[in-house]
């Protein structure tokens, strides 16, 4: 068999599905450990619902951790570069840009949390590796159970969507660090480098690692979107969809099934609050800067109405196709906290409509109930311990633009060169100290 062909056979588990998105993670040091599976041991008995937890992970293997020397390597070498921000001149030179000390330090500030999110998102990884191999041992028992009692889940799907994820996120934005070199170059000819060209750099790296982070956190979601729509899908298909004859006969079948969705169910929310916990630092810093570039962009479109400038059309397009990267990758996380919430009550409404069904079974019923009392203390909500991720926060977003762009806007009719005037002057005395 071809090494394409063996390896698209042995995508059967959550971190085969979603390797793309470890090993990028783990080249910006944002991983900075090793996962292997240590060999199963085959025990020669199937898994059994009511023991799965104490003979599933010896049937297909236990995860375990290490840190090797190159990830001690890569890990340090991208915490150099991290840190290196307060070493280097640009932001010295960033400060003596003719604008507003309001702007400057708020923009210093976000590009200097941009590193200082990366580093620490780093640092939580390798502080938590145990639990990021708790959630795969998790995720991979509750796939187990989902194998043995009902059909496998679909990884093969889940790892194209996350390979065009990645595609499509690292052409949109080496297609933007293209559009901003070629205006660079347009606005700034024949400058040799400066401490703000550093600057751009170091941005452009940064971004690039941000928007890696935040592809790989969707479709993680997205991964446990699969299993959680695969358990609705089962729980509707044994009792929604049967007659009611199927389940007055005493069925230990059901009953077993029963037992497996609830323990699979229990296993995806506890996995999916270990995955946020460990991953949702990125995220949350990316909704700071959708506000940023969204805010900046309203208030250059807004001057370009009324101002011919040419510097004032290319300020909008630096913040604007920017902002729209943000935009689709928020709306993203947006939507699958939302459907990831939306299945935990779908299941909650089929299981009642189960347990209200005269034709189940006393057995049936007690199951049922039990399912009923898991579903009220677990839910697969998105969150980050400050804010849950659906379209509530859209809408909050949407409303901070608003004020946000409604006070900057005030500042620049009233403060003599506060941020867009500034720059204009400034594109105005070049070029008239550039004409013979």
């Amino acid at each position: 068999m071809s090494p394409p062909l063996k390896y698209w056979f042995n995508i059967n588990s959550f971190y085969e599905a979603s390797r793309p998105c470890f090993r990028l993670q783990k080249f910006f040091g944002l991983l900075p450990f090793t996962v292997y599976r240590v060999p199963a041991i085959n025990l020669g008995n199937p898994p059994q619902a009511g023991n799965h937890s104490s003979n599933s992970s010896t049937a297909i293997g236990l995860w375990k951790s290490e840190v090797k020397f190159m990830d001690v390597v890569i890990f340090t070498l991208w915490q150099i570069f991290f840190l290196q921000m307060f070493y280097a001149q640009w932001p010295t030179a960033f400060l003596e840009v003719p604008m507003s000390r309001i702007i400057t330090l708020v923009s210093l500030l976000l590009h200097l949390l941009g590193g200082i999110s990366c580093s620490s998102s780093a640092m939580v990884a390798f502080h938590c590796r145990r639990k990021f191999v708790r959630m795969l041992q998790l995720v991979d028992d509750a796939d187990s159970l989902f194998k043995t009692f009902f059909s496998e889940i679909p990884h093969q799907s889940v790892h194209c969507y996350t390979v065009t994820l990645h595609g499509v996120t690292f052409l949109c934005n080496f297609l933007l660090i293209i559009v901003d070199y070629i205006i660079g170059t347009f606005f700034d000819k024949g400058n040799k480098p400066n401490p703000l060209m550093y600057l751009f750099i170091y941005y452009y790296i940064i971004r690039t690692i941000q928007v890696t982070a935040v592809s790989s956190f969707i479709a993680g979601l997205y991964n446990f979107h699969k299993r959680l729509e695969a358990i609705k899908q089962q729980i509707r298909s044994l009792f929604v969809d049967q007659t009611c004859t199927s389940l007055s006969r005493p069925c230990f079948g059901n009953k077993e099934r029963i037992q497996a969705l609830t323990e699979a169910y229990c296993l995806v929310c506890e996995s999916l609050q270990m995955f946020c916990a460990l991953f949702v630092w990125q995220p949350m810093f990316s909704c700071a800067s959708l506000i940023t570039a969204a805010v900046f962009a309203i208030i250059t479109v807004c001057h370009t109405l009324s101002n011919e400038s040419p510097i004032l059309l290319i300020l909008s397009i630096v913040y604007t196709i920017p902002a729209i990267l943000y935009t689709f990758h928020f709306l993203l996380i947006v939507k699958l906290g939302h459907d990831l919430k939306n299945e935990g009550k779908q299941i909650a409404v089929l299981v009642h409509k189960a347990i209200n069904q005269s034709s189940a079974t006393p057995v049936i019923v007690e199951r049922l109930m039990i399912f009923s009392r898991y579903l009220q203390h677990q839910t697969p909500v998105v969150s980050c311990g400050l804010f849950n991720f659906d379209w509530t926060l859209a809408l909050s977003l949407i409303s901070a633009l608003a004020t946000y762009s409604v006070i900057l806007i005030q500042f620049e009719l009233v403060v003599p060169q506060f941020f867009i005037s500034a720059i204009v002057q400034l594109f105005e005395e070049r070029n008239n100290s550039t004409e013979p």
